[in-house]
């Protein structure tokens, strides 16, 4: 009974220090509420990322956990008997069978769950017989084939060398890694006399130990290691955990500063009341339970209220970043993008933030009940027991110079960070951590737009619909001059960037500094693989394999970003002009083995704007034959020119269809027809116009692949999807930023005005004496401004050597270093920060000292805080 009324009493009198002290209550649940949103919001946010990005990479590679290469039937049957596989995937590995005089349709055999790995069929149905088979919409158009269930299709068995007649029985939703290259491709059921010979997709059951998995299984089928292949999309869940603890870890650091720093306030403002209930009785063990009980029911409050808006904002961030909007396939089936909840891991945060607020509160109330009453009930923790100003710190003179009263403010600002140090220490770190935190918001959005504009170079995003070939050969590959006028003159097309080329020979004098043993250990392989050379000595000159591409006006505009020494008119080059393109290596700590298009790094071979470079071309262009690639066509007839480097650039911004390892060389579509006037055009990207419906866009698309189809070896496809994409994960990055910076922003805002408005209240009587010895509102405003000020820089020092560590984390963290971009410390935004940061500072010393416009010195003087 008496611990029953001992604890209504406690209640009560929380409740009444609750209500009394409304402006610290609220500032705690304010503070604990933004907290449990910025957990809830961004470890949702967090994982429902994590998930997205695991589907996308399984878009591409596949659900398996790996795949097993070249095994034969009696090893597939012990494979399917394996109780811990969830299934598998058959490919029947076989000469391959293409469509009679197109070479570059080709037909894949397997399973239905091999053919639907990555798709979903959208009309008709699998097949089931040997002469039925599947194919995308996208791929059927560019075989000039009407993507109509009972079409049918004639296929050539090129190792039969018979040609059968086969049924088109379904419509496939486009396979992402065939559109991505251009790849055309049917699909059919396995062939029962076709050689014993199969890759299989292997996906384990859940809580499989994968690499303890894959040496049983490479023991109980009697095979090699490099068999098996790890697929790239399965799932890192021991990285996702490693990500959890790095973000739970920030964020407890984040809302523990924030909240000892109102909670001191809330501790200093009630020391007189808490002495007067130790002089009445009241134990110390009560006091403290008192302190901890009403933490925890603010806290506790603040679970649900921040949780439910945590949870919805993260939804509504996923709504704006489009996630909901992707449609993805897998194993015959739409994928959802469901938002995911990681209760255990916020649970654990939730847990680690009571267990803190628990010490906290312990050790704080400890500390109290220390303290001498008489000391609690006069508040002496809060402000010096000699009230009386010593003079001796400073002169003041009311018409006196100037030095004195800048002394005035010095001492004084001085003096008041040193006597205060609780608060002064707590607005530093808060300072610090705000300006740290926005820094690296600052450099995560700069990460993201590098990783956006990387992305689009990587996967060519330089059109909405693509048009060219798969390699080229020579100079008559690709889509005619006519025929691309005609496409430029569509209508609904709103731009053309056009690419031709021709095969030459670059004269190597070999005075140009290069990487020769990148280049001496890719000539091996080339040599090893395709049996001819990528440069040699051709019976006449030393020479190395490139192409010279010419590219039209809007394909040369988009070129001169790319530009890394000299420059070069976009309107057209010269006869004697020519752009390089040369791969660089990576020189960020040399993580990188293999040459990309870098901006920042070693050239392959190192050329200067002002160069000269000569070149060597056939005079027939007849270069599609293995003995122009083997150096040895020594009946043919060939042409030099000798051409001037305007520029060099880091890429070549049109697609390479030859993924040339020499330097490039470009110019002007028109100096290509000069040279070759019945060249083609390897490569077109088109843009429509922007008024344009999604029915207009399909009709559009038809056309383009219509007049495409007219060619062999050409792939015409629309990349608006693949374009949204890259814009939806830029915009949802963007979103987490902005999100992240506002919930940050209100977080350090609350602590710092609180922090500096205690800092002014506990001096209200000082204040009040130097107003009546003559000081001036305005001057002891200049003393706030001054004194906030002081803080404010030395927050911002502290924050430059805490962001150094965290901006590099965040580098080594990124894609940087494999895009070749080396670390640069954003001095531009974290100066920019600190200044926003001092100035806050200064706005809130202005906006706390207004109400001493309208205070009486004496009323001030008597109350007692």
């Amino acid at each position: 009974m008496e611990i029953r009324e001992e604890t209504d009493s406690r209640m009560c009198l929380r409740h009444r220090f609750m209500k009394s002290y409304k402006k610290n209550t609220l500032a705690l649940f304010f503070c604990f509420v933004l907290s449990i949103i910025l957990i809830t919001s961004l470890l949702i946010l967090v994982h429902t990322n994590h998930k997205m990005e695991n589907i996308q990479g399984k878009m591409l590679f596949t659900d398996a956990d790996c795949s097993i290469s070249e095994i034969d039937s009696s090893q597939v049957e012990m494979l399917a008997s394996d109780p811990e596989l969830e299934w598998y995937a058959l490919r029947q590995l076989q000469y391959q069978e293409y469509q009679k005089d197109s070479p570059d349709n080709h037909l894949d055999r397997g399973d239905d769950r091999y053919i639907t790995l990555t798709a979903v069929v959208e009309k008709g149905r699998l097949p089931e017989a040997e002469n039925e088979i599947v194919a995308e919409r996208w791929a059927l158009l560019n075989m000039g084939i009407e993507p109509v269930c009972g079409e049918k299709i004639e296929i050539y068995d090129e190792k039969a060398g018979s040609t059968e007649v086969c049924d088109l029985v379904g419509i496939l939703s486009d396979v992402p890694s065939n559109k991505k290259y251009g790849v055309k491709m049917l699909y059919a059921p396995i062939k029962s006399d076709g050689e014993d010979n199969y890759s299989v997709f292997v996906r384990f059951k859940d809580g499989i130990n994968y690499e303890k998995k894959v040496e049983a299984v490479c023991r109980e089928l009697g095979i090699e290691k490099k068999q098996v292949k790890k697929c790239p999309g399965r799932e890192d869940l021991p990285g996702l955990w490693l990500t959890d603890l790095k973000f739970i870890s920030v964020l407890l650091v984040i809302t523990m500063i924030i909240f000892y720093g109102i909670f001191q306030i809330t501790m200093m403002s009630r020391r007189n009341p808490y002495g007067i209930l130790r002089a009445i009785g009241m134990q110390s063990g009560q006091l403290r339970r008192l302190i901890l009980s009403e933490l925890y029911e603010i806290f506790l409050f603040s679970i649900p209220v921040g949780g439910i808006l945590g949870a919805v904002i993260a939804l509504l961030i996923s709504q704006l970043s489009g996630d909901s909007s992707q449609e993805i396939y897998l194993n015959n089936e739409k994928v959802s993008f469901a938002p995911v909840i990681p209760f255990l891991q916020i649970g654990i945060c939730l847990a680690a933030i009571a267990l803190l607020i628990g010490i906290v509160g312990y050790f704080t109330g400890k500390k109290i009940v220390r303290e001498p009453v008489p000391d609690l009930i006069a508040n002496y923790g809060n402000k010096e027991k000699d009230s009386v100003f010593s003079m001796r710190h400073f002169h003041w003179k009311k018409d006196g110079d100037r030095h004195g009263r800048t002394y005035t403010l010095y001492s004084l600002g001085n003096k008041y960070i040193l006597k205060e140090k609780k608060t002064s220490v707590f607005v530093v770190l808060t300072i610090c951590a705000g300006v740290t935190l926005f820094t690296g918001l600052a450099y995560q959005k700069n990460i993201a737009q590098h990783y956006r504009e990387d992305t689009a170079e990587m996967y060519y995003l330089n059109g909405q619909y693509e048009m060219g070939t798969l390699s080229i050969g020579s100079a008559y590959d690709g889509v005619s001059r006519e025929t691309a006028g005609e496409i430029a003159s569509l209508d609904g097309i709103r731009s053309v960037k056009t690419q031709s080329g021709i095969p030459v020979r670059v004269v190597d004098d070999k005075e140009v500094k290069r990487n020769d043993t990148y280049y001496d250990e890719m000539n091996e392989a080339v040599l090893e693989n395709r049996h001819y050379p990528l440069a040699g000595n051709d019976g006449t000159d030393q020479i190395y394999k490139s192409v010279l591409y010419g590219y039209n006006k809007n394909a040369l505009a988009e070129l001169k970003k790319y530009v890394i020494d000299g420059e070069f008119d976009e309107n057209g080059l010269k006869d004697n002009e020519v752009i390089l393109s040369v791969l660089h290596m990576d020189d960020t700590k040399k993580k990188n083995k293999y040459p990309g298009n870098y901006k920042e790094g070693t050239p392959l071979m190192q050329y200067r704007a002002g160069d000269e470079i000569r070149i060597k071309y056939r005079q027939d262009f007849d270069t599609n034959h293995m003995a122009y690639e083997q150096l040895t066509d020594t009946d043919g007839s060939y042409s030099y020119k000798t051409y001037k480097v305007a520029a060099i650039v880091s890429f070549a911004y049109m697609y390479d269809c030859n993924i040339t390892v020499y330097p490039l060389l470009i110019t002007s579509d028109d100096q290509v027809e000069k040279l070759c006037p019945d060249s083609h055009i390897q490569r077109m990207y088109m843009d429509g116009e922007e008024n344009l419906t999604e029915d207009d866009r399909e009709q559009l698309e038809r056309r383009l692949i219509r007049l495409g189809s007219r060619f062999q070896g050409i792939s015409t496809r629309s990349m608006m999807s693949d374009i949204r994409k890259n814009e939806m994960l830029f915009r949802k990055q963007m979103v987490y930023v902005v999100g992240i910076a506002v919930i940050s922003f209100i977080l350090v805002l609350i602590n710092v005005t609180n922090n500096l408005s205690y800092r002014m209240k506990i001096r209200t009587q000082e204040i009040c004496m130097l107003r009546a010895i003559g000081m001036s509102v305005k001057m002891i405003r200049r003393m706030m401004i001054f004194e906030n000020i002081m803080l404010g820089v030395f927050g911002v020092a502290l924050a430059y050597l805490a962001s150094v560590p965290v901006l590099r984390y965040l580098y080594g963290q990124s894609d940087m270093r494999a895009f070749g971009h080396g670390y640069h410390f954003d001095y531009t935004a974290f100066f920019g920060i600190s200044f926003m940061a001092v100035l806050l500072c200064i706005l809130l010393a202005g906006h706390l000292s207004k109400d001493w416009k309208t205070k009486k010195i004496m009323e001030q003087m008597n109350k007692v805080e």
